[in-house]
C-alpha cells in the first residue's frame, strides 16, 4: 500500500511515517520544511523505504503529483501555532484551508482517502467538560477557525463527492522529537537555571496531553476502523493537569527540589484556551482505540529524550 503524509518531516509526520513503514507501507513525504527537519527522515529516505518530495501544500499541481498512486493521504502540513496565525491570519488561511482544500481535490481525482490532522482548539472554550465531539465549535484563534473550516471541506467532500475522510482532533500530543510546546519550553527554562523557572499564565492552566506513540496508534486506527465518512474524533489522554502539576512532575523525574516557580500572570497568548479535556468515549467505541501511556511515563520518556538531545541540567 502506498500512502502520502503531508507534513511527514515534522514532530507527528516523522513518527507516522516511521510506523506506516513498520507496518509495511510504501510512503511518500511531502514538506516544505518552513517547520520539519529532513534529519528526522533521512534515515527512511536513504533506506529506500520512503520517498520524498519537497512542496508545499498551496501548490495544488504539486500536491495531485505527489497524491498520484496512493490509497490514504494523511494530511498534517499545517500553519500550527496559534500566535503566528494572530500575527499573519492570511498566510493561516490559505495553508491551513486552501492547502487541505488541494489536498481534498487531489484525494478526489486519485480515489484515496483523507485522514486530517485537526486540533482541540476548534472547540474555543468548550460548555461541557469533558468535551465531546457533538459541542459547537467555537474558536478562539484564526487557528482554530481555520482548522474548523477545514474540517468542513473534510466533512463536505465526503458528503457531496464521497471522498473518503476522517478528522482527527488532537489535543496536546508530546514526547521525543518534540520542538515546542509546555514541556520542551520548561527544560529549557531549567538548562538556564534550575533555581527559578518562570511560566507563562497563571500555572493554572489545565489541559490533556498526550503522549505521540498513541497519537500515532489514532491515526493507524482511524482509515480502517472509521466510516471515513467525514466523522471527527477527540484524539487525548481524557485527563487533564495544570502547568504547575505538569512541572512539578517534572522536577520529580529530574531529580529537582526547591525550585521557585514564578507564574507571570495574564494569558499565555491571545487566543489561547485555558482548559482542555476530552470525552474520548467516541475513538474507544467506533475506532477501538485507547490512550495507553499515562502521563508520568510519557514525562519521564520525554525528559529521557530532552536529556540526551538537548543537554542534562546543569549541577547545582
Amino acid at each position: 500500500m502506498q500512502v502520502l503524509v503531508t507534513g511527514g518531516a515534522g514532530f507527528i509526520g516523522t513518527h507516522l511515517v516511521e510506523r506506516l513503514i513498520e507496518n509495511g507501507a510504501s510512503v511518500k513525504i511531502l514538506d516544505d520544511l518552513s517547520a520539519g527537519d529532513i534529519s528526522g527522515v533521512s534515515r527512511l529516505l536513504r533506506s529506500g523505504a520512503a520517498t520524498f518530495v519537497k512542496g508545499d501544500i498551496r501548490d495544488g499541481g504539486k500536491v495531485l503529483e505527489a497524491t498520484r498512486g496512493c490509497e490514504i493521504v494523511y494530511h498534517l502540513a499545517a500553519q500550527s501555532s496559534v500566535p503566528k496565525s494572530t500575527e499573519d491570519p492570511s498566510l493561516d488561511l490559505e495553508v491551513n484551508i486552501a492547502g487541505t482544500h488541494n489536498v481534498l481535490m487531489a484525494a478526489k481525482e486519485c480515489g484515496a482517502k483523507v485522514v486530517f490532522a485537526s486540533s482541540s482548539v476548534v472547540y474555543g472554550v468548550p460548555r461541557k467538560i469533558p468535551t465531546p465531539e457533538s459541542e459547537p465549535l467555537v474558536p478562539r484563534s484564526f487557528y482554530g477557525a481555520s482548522k474548523a473550516a477545514a474540517e468542513d471541506y473534510c466533512r463536505l467532500y465526503s458528503e457531496i463527492f464521497g471522498v473518503p475522510t476522517v478528522i482527527l482532533r488532537l489535543f496536546n500530543i508530546y514526547g521525543p522529537r518534540t520542538n515546542k510546546g509546555l514541556m520542551f519550553d520548561l527544560y529549557r527554562k531549567l538548562l538556564r537555571d534550575t533555581r527559578r523557572l518562570e511560566i507563562l499564565g497563571t500555572g493554572e492552566q489545565k489541559k490533556d496531553y498526550l503522549y505521540i506513540d498513541d497519537a500515532i496508534d489514532a491515526f493507524m486506527a482511524a482509515p480502517e476502523r472509521s466510516r471515513c465518512a467525514g466523522d471527527a474524533y477527540n484524539i487525548g489522554l481524557g485527563e487533564s493537569y495544570t502547568v504547575f502539576q505538569i512541572a512539578q512532575m517534572m522536577f520529580d523525574v529530574l531529580g529537582l527540589e526547591g525550585v521557585e516557580v514564578h507564574p507571570r500572570g495574564g494569558t499565555s497568548w491571545p487566543g489561547d484556551v485555558e482548559l482542555t479535556e476530552p470525552d474520548v468515549s467516541k475513538a474507544e467505541i467506533e475506532l477501538g482505540w485507547r490512550a495507553k501511556v499515562g502521563i508520568k511515563d510519557g514525562i519521564r520518556k520525554t525528559l529521557e529524550y530532552f536529556v540526551k538531545t538537548l543537554g542534562p541540567l546543569p549541577a547545582k
